[in-house]
């Protein structure tokens, strides 16, 4: 993870956390790595690394200028086969939310969760209810300040295989 939004370490902890339960209970075992932002600074082993079980989340400040998304919170940049390791977060739209729900660092860890779906599961991920669902409306930011919502049992599936099939170890992710 590279945090362009200077978030405070506590949040970022919480949310990771958060995050780190919600992949649990889809089987998938995660290590949060916290890397400078710049990539010839010094990081944690495993910073320069990208692939199907190194993935990048960087938290912006704000919207990427050219987005097509205009009220998306975050994205993940696939390619045309839907898969990829880049995801990003965009932290103003993110706080905004949070805080007109109350939702404090749970929707932030949401966020997370979704993206990295996204790079794991491919661009036609969203489902009708859960954490992909492509819009979050009472029921699920109700359901995400409680820490209730997760991957639909196919999507876990999914993801395991697609981690196991590429690192041969179903349980790891950088």
């Amino acid at each position: 993870m590279r945090d362009y939004a200077n978030v405070s370490t506590e949040t970022l902890a919480q949310a990771e956390e958060k995050a780190r339960l919600v992949f649990q209970k889809a089987g998938i075992q995660t290590t949060w790595l916290n890397c400078p932002q710049k990539l010839e600074e010094k990081g944690p082993v495993g910073c320069p690394l990208v692939d199907v079980t190194h993935l990048v989340l960087n938290i912006l400040p704000k919207v990427l200028p050219n987005s097509s998304r205009i009220d998306g919170v975050g994205m993940a940049l696939l390619n045309e086969k839907g898969t990829g390791y880049l995801a990003y977060v965009f932290y103003d739209r993110v706080q905004h939310l949070a805080k007109s729900r109350k939702l404090g660092c749970a929707l932030l860890a949401a966020v997370f969760v979704h993206e990295i779906g996204h790079l794991l599961l491919g661009s036609n991920a969203h489902s009708m209810s859960g954490i992909m669902c492509p819009y979050w409306k009472e029921q699920e930011l109700r359901r995400i300040s409680q820490g209730g919502v997760y991957f639909a049992p196919s999507q876990s599936r999914l993801m395991r295989d697609r981690i196991g099939s590429v690192s041969g170890d179903r349980n790891l992710l950088h």
